[in-house]
This record gives structure tokens, sequence and C-alpha cells, in this order.
């Protein structure tokens, strides 16, 4: 008897243990929503994280379309953590009140409400699996941004992002569309020994400081199209298994094949 209790107790400790780790996207919500940092390590994240949906919202409103930004203002940190669901800083929702996803395809501005969210405080999503969407479409980054070691099982949104301190992405495994068109990348951006297993967009990617690929991959196509590299890049020992486009770009001569 006194060891079948045991067992129920060892049991129900393992039980207690593995629901503690478990934490749902609504209640870190509505910490970040009173103004609480977050920290979390090791924790498996159900449900949407929309950071758009933050109570210091502001509009603006312009013929046939609404923006609607938010900021994030105190640290977030993730470490070794999963996120089941997707993870929002950009969404645009149709007249009908339907979410659509934006990657790769674009589409007509007229009508609808975009949303998007800014990180004022350092934004760590270190070491974390992604197994849904990310949006972080048009979010700046004001503090250090760091994505290193993690990785996104669907595509990745950083078209438009602003990194306005360090943007750190090494070591992580892309399995899907990674689309960085557009962003601007004010100091260090290292994506060192990353596995771009999908397309890899950086067309009109500005970098004011040396950007380091070395050690990455490219599976498949690299667009570099139009990316001003203004101090330099670093392509040692980068693979590139696809095409790789750097016409009217500086980052040609960079690489060595």
């Amino acid at each position: 008897m006194k060891r079948l209790s045991l067992f129920l107790l060892a049991a129900f400790s393992a039980t207690a243990l593995y629901a503690q780790k478990q934490v749902s996207a609504r209640e870190i919500f509505q910490a970040i929503d009173k103004h609480q940092s977050v920290q979390y390590d090791g924790v498996v994240i159900t449900g949407d994280l929309d950071f758009t949906e933050l109570s210091n919202r502001k509009i603006k409103k312009e013929k046939g379309w609404e923006e609607i930004k938010t900021t994030v203002e105190v640290p977030v940190v993730f470490r070794n953590c999963t996120f089941k669901g997707d993870v929002i800083a950009y969404k645009r929702l149709e007249e009908n009140g339907s979410r659509t996803k934006i990657f790769n395809i674009e589409v007509n501005s007229d009508g609808g409400t975009t949303y998007s969210a800014d990180f004022r405080e350092n934004a760590v999503f270190e070491n974390c699996t992604f197994e849904n969407g990310s949006e972080f479409k048009y979010s700046t980054f004001s503090k250090v941004a760091n994505f290193a070691g993690s990785k996104f099982a669907e595509q990745a949104n950083f078209k438009y992002a602003r990194f306005r301190q360090d943007a750190l992405y090494t070591n992580i495994r892309f399995e899907d569309y990674a689309n960085f068109k557009y962003a601007d990348f004010s100091r260090r951006a290292d994506f060192q020994e990353v596995r771009f297993r999908d397309y890899a967009d950086f067309k009109y990617a500005e970098f004011e400081e040396k950007v380091n690929f070395a050690g990455s991959r490219f599976q498949r196509n690299a667009d570099f199209k139009y990316a001003d590299f203004n101090a330099g890049a670093s392509f040692d020992k980068t693979d590139f298994d696809g095409s790789v486009d750097f016409k009217y770009s500086n980052g040609k001569r960079y690489v060595s094949r």
C-alpha cells in the first residue's frame, strides 16, 4: 500500500510538473498589457500570441483603409520555449473580419485594417520553436532582437521590419519561406550558421553595419537583389545549393564561390 501511494504521488507530481510547463498565450498577453515584463524558459505556449491587440493602440485612418499600431513597452524574454499557435505582430483584417496571412503575396490595400506591433525593449526568442506562423512585418525593434538558435517550422515574416540595435539570427533553421524583404538593419546583423531550407528573401534589405552569413546554407533561392551592404558582408564557407541573385546589389563582391 505504501509503495502504491508513493507511485501515485510520483505520478501526480510528474503530471503537475508537466502541467506547469504549459502557459496560455492569453496569460502572457495580459501581463504585457499591464506593462509587466515577461520571462519564460522551457515552457509550451498554447494559443495565438497576438501583440497587435494591446490596449495602447494608436489608430491612423486614410481613405479606404485603417492602420492600427501597438507598442510592447516591456522586455519580453522567451528561451527554450515552444509556440503552438501563431506569434502575431502583424495582421491584416479584411472588411468581413477575417485575417489574411501575408508573406510573399501582395494584396490590394483598399479596404480592411492592418495591425502591427513595435518592441520598445529587448525582444528575446532564443532557442525557441515556432510551430505555426510568425509575423513581424512592419515591426520596429528599438533594442536587441534575439532569435538565435530558434526553429521556424512555417513561414517567418520580417518584411519591412526595422532593427535599431543588434539583430541576432545565428544558428536558426528556417523550414519555410524566410521573408526579410525591405528589412532595415541599423546595427549588427548576424545570420551565422543559419539553414534556409526554402526561399530566403533579402531583396531591398539595408545593412548599415557588416552582416555575417558565414557558415550558412541556402538550400533553395537566395534573393539579395537590390540589397545594400554598406559596411560589407561575410559569406565565408556559405553554401548556395540553389539559385542566388545579387542583381543591382553590392553584395556579390563579398561572395567567393
